[in-house]
């Protein structure tokens, strides 16, 4: 007889009720094997090594695209879809959220893996009242764990952040500069050389002088890159910053031999960090990041975030290979949130103009950045044309590139919504009609995100995994038992906020220590590149 839905719920008896009960049970057994605490381990063998790579803003449909457009395009499988399909690797989902939203950023993301506790967006490894939390490589450095952070932003970003400093906000930039010196971090690669330079730097501090006099190789350059890393063989200490801001998209590095020859891809800094990192005696930790997919998810720009996300994917090759022979490293791949929405949709009769659609992102030269610069404040509906076709080979209609325009202008025809009305929503929409890729904002989402592990106590990632047990997972690992302070709830957290905006609108913290590069929008309200409203100075920026 079929059970009704009041005998499942209230009336189901005997071996039916023990078997709904059971089954109904069934993942929350599974959860309890996992780490609750740090120090426990339940998974055998403990991994010597940890290497932590974040696809930033990556929801599940980027990798979804990386994988179709790679087949289509290479006649390949993606890399991460090809290792997901190994019998080595364990394929899970993360949870992603903060103390205050159940959207967060990354500053909030990465802090939560770094902490174990959630924390407000915007801060790094602090609650809103002061209180410090001590982040996972200054408890592994006490036990002999050395540590590496590699990433396309800045280096002083929000991710890498998270792993190492405690700061107030985010913005400190150069601010987290100065406390990665104090924190010991061996080996750091990326941008951000106005937070190091005195040249740039409003205090004029030369951090690089004081980055060497600590024992660190200095590369500013990728023909340095090779050079640090013999000079670092001594001290073990590398410092290498390649651009004044982030590191350029992949789409552009790749179409401009300047870039190419003077940037370093994120796969070639892994494989450096690899190479300074490998044989320590009490192991490692090395945070990975492709920073810059989340860039290309705030700009809803299809070839930035595209190509960066197979970049990221390269990385994780290396990453991968490297435990694979090594047979003591845990390599987990995941992403701290996902932004924008990306989706390839059904076109055509019987959806066959989709393919098509993707397909064309073979072609394109750049980012909306270099696509659009040079076009000045008041561009018309040819140069729109115009430069569209030259970067990324697909014909405007006149009516799209109006619409483009009349965005640009302030005159958004989504102007009555949040999130379609800046200009770079416009522009992603009629590049839609072509490439059949939509997006849902500007912004970060709420989804699960994907994880992916390899190595000894992979099967912890298995199921739905909540961001803060990360911490617990890496610290149990390597036999660490601590724990911060307990977790703040969102009621004291929003009281000591208000307060705390207060204070920071009063102090100068701003003004000392958040070094922007005019033009450089930082990722957050991406519109900005495409002459939209430029992003309002507040409290904490979320992104």
């Amino acid at each position: 007889m079929p059970l009704s839905r009041r005998s499942l719920l209230g009336h189901a008896s005997g071996g039916a009720a023990a078997g709904l009960f059971a089954a109904l049970h069934a993942p929350i057994a599974r959860a309890e094997q996992r780490p609750v605490k740090a120090g426990e381990w339940r998974f055998g063998k403990r991994p010597k090594n940890i290497i932590f790579c974040v696809a930033d803003g990556m929801a599940l449909s980027s990798v979804t695209m990386a994988d179709h457009y790679q087949q289509l395009v290479h006649g390949r499988r993606s890399y991460w879809s090809e290792l997901m399909d190994r019998e080595y690797a364990s394929v899970g989902l993360q949870d992603c959220r903060s103390l205050n939203s159940l959207v967060t950023d990354s500053s909030a993301a990465s802090s939560t893996w770094g902490s174990g506790r959630r924390i407000w967006n915007g801060q790094v490894n602090q609650y809103p009242d002061g209180t410090k939390l001590t982040p996972i490589t200054h408890l592994l450095k006490a036990q002999g764990v050395r540590s590496g952070l590699v990433t396309t932003a800045t280096i002083t970003h929000a991710t890498p952040a998270g792993f190492a400093v405690s700061v107030v906000q985010r913005d400190l930039e150069a601010l987290i500069a100065e406390e990665y010196l104090k924190s010991g971090v061996d080996v750091l690669m990326g941008g951000g050389n106005r937070f190091f330079s005195a040249d740039q730097r409003k205090d004029k501090k030369d951090l690089y002088a004081d980055f060497a006099k600590a024992g660190y190789a200095i590369a500013r350059t990728k023909g340095d890159l090779a050079a640090a890393s013999v000079a670092a063989e001594k001290t073990g200490k590398l410092l290498g910053v390649f651009d004044d801001g982030h590191l350029p998209f992949t789409v552009d590095h790749v179409n401009d031999p300047k870039l190419r020859e003077s940037r370093p891809t994120l796969a070639e800094m892994a494989r450096v960090a690899l190479d300074r990192l490998k044989g320590s005696k009490n192991g490692f930790l090395l945070q990975i990041e492709g920073a810059r997919v989340d860039h290309g998810g705030h700009a809803d720009d299809l070839g930035a975030l595209l190509f960066d996300q197979i970049a990221f994917e390269e990385a994780v090759k290396e990453a991968v290979e490297f435990a694979l022979k090594d047979g003591e490293t845990l390599v987990i791949v995941t992403a701290d949130h996902a932004t924008g929405g990306p989706a390839l949709n059904g076109s055509g009769a019987e959806y066959i103009d989709s393919t098509a659609g993707l397909r064309r992102a073979a072609k394109f030269k750049a980012s909306y950045g270099p696509l659009l610069k040079g076009l000045g404040q008041t561009p018309g509906v040819e140069d729109i044309r115009d430069v569209v076709a030259a970067k990324l080979d697909i014909e405007l209609k006149p009516e799209e590139a109006q619409a483009v325009v009349a965005a640009m202008n302030g005159e958004s025809p989504f102007a009555a919504s949040e999130f379609y009305k800046p200009a770079n929503a416009t522009l992603a929409a009629v590049l839609g009609n072509h490439t059949k890729v939509t997006w849902t904002s500007l912004n970060h989402t709420s989804d699960h995100v994907l994880v992916t592990a390899v190595g000894p106590g992979r099967e912890a990632v298995l199921g739905l995994t909540p961001n803060h047990r990360f911490f617990d997972l890496m610290l149990a690992a390597k036999g660490v038992k601590f724990e911060n302070p307990p977790q703040m709830d969102f009621e004291t957290a929003r009281k000591h906020y208000e307060k705390l905006k207060v204070a920071l609108a009063t102090s100068d913290l701003h003004e000392r220590y958040a070094v922007h590069a005019e033009g450089e929008d930082d990722c957050a309200c991406a519109a900005s590149a495409v002459h939209g409203d430029a992003p309002k100075p507040r409290a904490f920026v979320t992104r």
